[in-house]
């Protein structure tokens, strides 16, 4: 699937807006930023095009805590589309508000970062006071 905007942007990084995308999710949903975008909060997992035994270990291993992710307003995109700016395999979140406060990226799914940290960063956004960090700057 091609994203939306068919050009490859720069590489994503911290602070930048999360790009408006329409990809399949790994469970067959079809997701747009569009329904997310000021409602949740978002976890993007881009992931290679195959389908191999540590890339499906650690699907497996996000979808035992779907919940925990649920009860922190956060939407977790798993994908093996392309999202201009994320390169795979890739982790990126975002607040509701599109701002990537998170990314991280590897050679291998092996190196993308556990599930504990990952829900760390969660719970981070729901604790966080984006008026106070700007008064800080």
């Amino acid at each position: 699937m091609v994203n939306e905007s068919s050009s490859h942007s720069a590489r994503l990084q911290r602070g930048d807006p999360v790009p408006h995308f329409r990809v399949g999710t790994i469970d067959g949903r079809r997701i747009e930023y569009s329904t997310i975008w000021q409602r949740r909060n978002l976890v993007l997992v881009a992931l290679t095009e195959s389908n191999s035994a540590p890339s499906r270990k650690y699907v497996s291993q996000l979808e035992a805590e779907w919940s925990a992710f649920q009860s922190h307003e956060t939407e977790c995109v798993v994908t093996r589309d392309i999202v201009a700016g994320a390169v795979s395999p890739a982790v990126l979140i975002a607040d509701r508000w599109g701002e990537i406060v998170y990314v991280a990226d590897g050679s291998s799914v092996g190196e993308l970062p556990r599930l504990a940290e990952i829900l760390e960063w969660v719970a981070y956004l729901q604790t966080r006071c984006p008026e106070c960090e700007g008064e800080t700057k």
